[in-house]
């Protein structure tokens, strides 16, 4: 925990959706596919938290794109002092980089999900900065951890007052043939796939450099307001979204299970499915209905329709599209056709807003 206010788990402040929403833009990417996504219209509030769960749905439907323009350190090109609140401060003012990176971890929920941190060791290699995701079993996590390693070098730039070049920089999931983008935005080309959290290693000289702003008065200051921030903020969701945005990361994840989503909200199976029937709603009716959204995101993929049976837990492909017909009355195909033309006539109105490179 990252810091002694109780948060809820699965929220997130603002500053990473804005960030992220307007990197998509700046890309001219679509915001109408993101039409169902919870939470947006509060966005622009600083006092609230938004599901986490919808920070990765628009990862989800943008990831393919950004990676074509950049992956994941393209939204920090967008990045100014204060666009993550109090935290960039945090870096700012404190004495070295260890120090920023301590306290920063001990606030990480001012900038991502309580149940996140930005765990920093020392080792033969230097000092290393790991970012430790709930995510971490998502098919967009790869992405994720190449904007985490932009958003640690960033953070670290900012307090340097200057740019600091990373002894090595590790990130999940294979790497790409070509990766000379990610050794521009991250000022090395010593890069490291196929580790299993995302982390930036810097020089012990870089680590233990006097930073040129440091007031430990104003960090003092700036710790309190964080802990303020994070006392006085307040969740859009009420307790049935939080249940729908974790039901989602399970269906990511394959079958859902409910006592593992109980055990996330902390309370029991049975205090779980009370609380659904005081709702006016059950398991089951939720299990239908979050498989219905995912199977929607999916059918705009290459999947074959047994491919998303098996991703959403029905038995074989003539399930599914039993369900599709109980949904929407008629099969997969008619469907993934609508979605597919939805889809290209989207990305055919954004064309030429695409930066060139």
């Amino acid at each position: 925990m990252s810091a002694s206010v109780e948060i809820p788990p699965g929220t997130v402040p603002p500053y990473v959706t804005r960030l992220l929403l307007r990197a998509g833009q700046a890309a001219g990417l679509d915001r109408q596919r993101l039409a169902g996504v919870d939470g947006l219209a509060s966005l622009q509030d600083d006092a609230v938290r938004l599901p986490a769960a919808s920070l990765v749905r628009i990862w989800e439907e943008w990831s393919a794109e950004l990676r074509d323009l950049g992956g994941g350190p393209l939204p920090w090109k967008l990045w100014r002092p204060g666009a993550l609140g109090v935290w960039d401060y945090l870096f700012t003012s404190a004495d070295t980089l260890t120090e920023a990176f301590e306290h920063a971890d001990r606030h990480a929920a001012a900038v991502t999900d309580p149940t996140e941190s930005f765990a920093a060791v020392r080792g033969a290699e230097g000092f290393t900065v790991s970012f430790h995701c709930r995510f971490v079993d998502h098919p967009v996590f790869p992405i994720i951890g190449e904007f985490a390693a932009g958003m640690i070098l960033t953070a670290a730039a900012s307090g340097a007052g200057r740019p600091v070049t990373p002894t090595r920089v590790a990130l999940p999931g294979p790497g790409p043939r070509r990766h000379g983008h990610l050794a521009r935005a991250y000022g090395t080309r010593s890069i490291e796939f196929g580790v299993d959290l995302p982390s930036v290693t810097f020089s012990t000289a870089d680590a233990d450099r006097p930073l040129p702003r440091a007031d430990p008065a104003l960090a003092a200051i700036l710790r309190k307001h964080a802990r303020t921030t994070l006392a006085n903020s307040r969740a859009v969701l009420c307790w049935l979204d939080r249940f729908r945005g974790e039901l989602e990361l399970e269906l990511t994840r394959g079958v859902p299970d409910l006592a593992r989503i109980a055990h996330a909200l902390s309370v029991s199976p049975r205090t779980l499915q009370r609380r659904l029937r005081e709702e006016g709603t059950s398991w089951r009716a939720e299990l239908e209905l979050a498989r219905q959204r995912r199977v929607e995101q999916l059918l705009k993929t290459p999947l074959t329709v047994e491919s998303i049976a098996a991703r959403v837990g029905y038995a074989d492909s003539r399930s599914l599209s039993r369900a599709i017909h109980r949904w929407y009355g008629h099969g997969p195909a008619r469907l993934r056709h609508a979605r597919t033309s939805a889809a290209t006539t989207g990305a055919a109105d954004g064309a030429e807003r695409v930066p060139r490179a």
